[in-house]
């Protein structure tokens, strides 16, 4: 992994996917990487969690909140049916 990644250890609905993507990476294009590779609902609404903190707005790069290194994170179902 090189200094410019972050690897993400996220826990889903169907287990625990890891990943390792670009700093600069956008929130919400994790999310979508994570639903197509862990077979979620694609109309579903997800959010990434970190430390009970969700990371908002998705169209922020990943090193803009301050992840480094392997970072544990949670997606979270936010449709209707939560």
């Amino acid at each position: 992994m090189s200094k410019d990644e972050i690897t993400l250890e996220v826990a889903t609905p169907k287990g625990v996917f890891t990943g390792t993507f670009p700093k600069t990476a956008k929130v919400e294009d994790v999310i979508e990487a994570i639903i197509i590779a862990q077979g979620l609902a694609r109309g579903d609404a997800f959010d990434l969690v970190h430390d009970g903190t969700v990371l908002q707005p998705k169209q922020r790069p990943l090193v803009s909140f301050h992840l480094e290194g392997t970072v544990q994170l949670e997606l979270v179902a936010t449709g209707s049916g939560v």
